[in-house]
């Protein structure tokens, strides 16, 4: 009796195929690539784009970075801002040659030296020696320009591609903005090293093009106070601050960022045994513990009980980022829940 090939067993089939020499099994796709959790940062002495992994963070230590991305898209070469958009994709302010790149998630898994995603280009002085970022409850990205004394911002369908998009709202002022973070309500906090003050725009003042006076101005109190760089908001709305001029990190509570004026700070982290050396950044983790950046290639870490009161805590975690400097920034993912925006 004549069989037909659909009347064989379906293993029969599978063996029959398996030993083909020309046939391969069907393969399932591998995922998409996911950023890698942990935290990030840019050196300019490298110069490149830095990862250390969750568990690199845990212990006191020298460590090489996990990741160590290098781009032919941008020098790279002084000092650079990070932040992340809401898909895990690195944004990093070039401040040498003003540029503003990208890298993808894919990117920053596979490392190595890769084409940034996107690239920014400067139009009309949009981009102007960048320092910082922020992004907005709108997944709008602001930047700050340090020569110009503006602070621009890019619409979330600006950054889609690269090119020289004109930034759709831009904020002028007469001083040179090297940090930025968003509060609670949506207000953006500037560090201006030229006119030594902290300033708040209001969410409506961010709302068109300008040069609107900031609402609260927050100066100069004492030598607690002097000289503000790095900025971050932790859970209960306290501002964070580094005094680069002493080497320190003072606090502005909620009630002090009401109106204008020059408050002391409610509390004042000075150095210990070294630590504090060179700060020139700060961003909080998922547990409430503030990160301190130094330029020298060093990250701190205060864990939240250590920040209720003024002194000199020795940070619970001190790590020196082997063969790199000059970091200015940095940022973790995934974005640590229950803080403003940064």
């Amino acid at each position: 009796m004549k069989h037909s090939r659909a009347a064989l067993p379906i293993f029969v089939l599978l063996s029959v195929l398996a030993a083909c020499s020309d046939y391969t099994a069907p393969m399932t796709p591998p995922p998409n690539p996911t950023t890698p959790e942990g935290l990030w940062t840019s050196s300019a002495a490298g110069p490149a784009v830095l990862g250390l992994t969750t568990n690199q963070l845990l212990a006191s230590g020298p460590r090489q970075p996990a990741k160590n991305i290098s781009t032919p898209s941008a020098a790279l070469s002084t000092l650079n801002g990070v932040a992340f958009d809401t898909d895990g994709t690195l944004w990093v302010t070039s401040q040498i040659d003003s540029l503003l790149v990208a890298f993808s998630p894919a990117a920053l898994a596979k490392g190595g030296t890769t084409v940034a995603t996107t690239v920014i280009h400067s139009h009309g002085g949009s981009l102007s020696e960048p320092t910082a970022l922020a992004f907005d409850s709108q997944h709008n990205l602001w930047v700050a320009n340090a020569a110009n004394g503006t602070i621009a911002r890019f619409d979330h369908a600006q950054l889609s591609a690269s090119g020289s998009p004109t930034p759709s709202v831009v904020i002028s002022n007469d001083g040179s903005p090297i940090a930025l973070a968003f509060d609670a309500a949506g207000s953006l906090w500037v560090s201006d090293i030229r006119k030594h003050k902290l300033e708040s725009y209001s969410a409506a003042q961010l709302a068109a093009s300008g040069s609107p006076t900031p609402p609260i101005l927050i100066g100069i109190s004492s030598a607690a106070f002097t000289t503000p760089a790095g900025l971050a908001f932790d859970p209960h709305g306290n501002l964070w601050v580094i005094n680069s001029a002493n080497q320190t990190v003072v606090s502005f509570g909620a009630d002090q960022l009401a109106a204008s004026g020059a408050p002391v700070p409610h509390i004042v982290l000075s150095a210990n045994a070294g630590s504090l050396s060179v700060p020139s950044g700060l961003t909080f983790d998922a547990q409430g513990s503030l990160w301190v950046i130094g330029g020298n290639g060093a990250l701190e870490k205060f864990a939240s009980a250590s920040l209720s009161a003024t002194g000199a805590p020795a940070p619970s975690v001190r790590i020196a980022i082997n063969g790199f400097a000059l970091i200015w920034s940095a940022a973790f993912w995934p974005k640590p829940a229950g803080l403003p925006l940064n």
